[in-house]
């Protein structure tokens, strides 16, 4: 059962080589770590829009290949709707997809890895962790 849910910034590090993120992910065990569909997504986007689409849809794919993808479901689409509306309504939006991000990561319990920290504590009740300055203890 996952306990954390990558965020899209985590996983580019990742993906870009970046020793700390690999450093880091090789602490945790791989069932411990889903990614959202939401990041999925934006990492297929990225590829795409990238000079070299398929060296990095391949990357990407290589990537993700290990991890579970939560899907945005009708669950996780109810919390974002909700959660949305709660952060425009305290004057506090964030962007479409780290929304549903984040209302994934609640909705199943999850400790979002990310290094939008700052970011994502408009969200109540979101556990964060910045895995580049607190490596999981592994």
């Amino acid at each position: 059962m996952p306990a954390f849910l990558l965020d899209t910034n985590f996983c580019i590090h990742f993906i870009r080589g970046r020793e700390w993120a690999r450093s880091a992910l090789a602490r945790v065990q791989l069932p411990e770590v889903a990614i959202s569909a939401v990041t999925l997504g934006k990492l297929y986007e990225g590829a795409h829009r990238s000079s070299l689409p398929a060296q990095e849809t391949a990357k990407a794919e290589a990537f993700l290949k290990p991890f579970e993808i939560i899907p945005l479901g009708r669950e996780e689409a109810m919390a974002w709707g909700q959660l949305e509306a709660w952060l425009r309504h305290h004057g506090n939006p964030i962007e479409a997809e780290d929304c549903m991000i984040a209302a994934t990561a609640r909705r199943h319990g999850l400790t979002l890895v990310t290094g939008n920290i700052k970011h994502f504590a408009r969200v109540q009740d979101l556990r964060v962790v910045d895995w580049e300055r607190h490596p999981p203890k592994g």
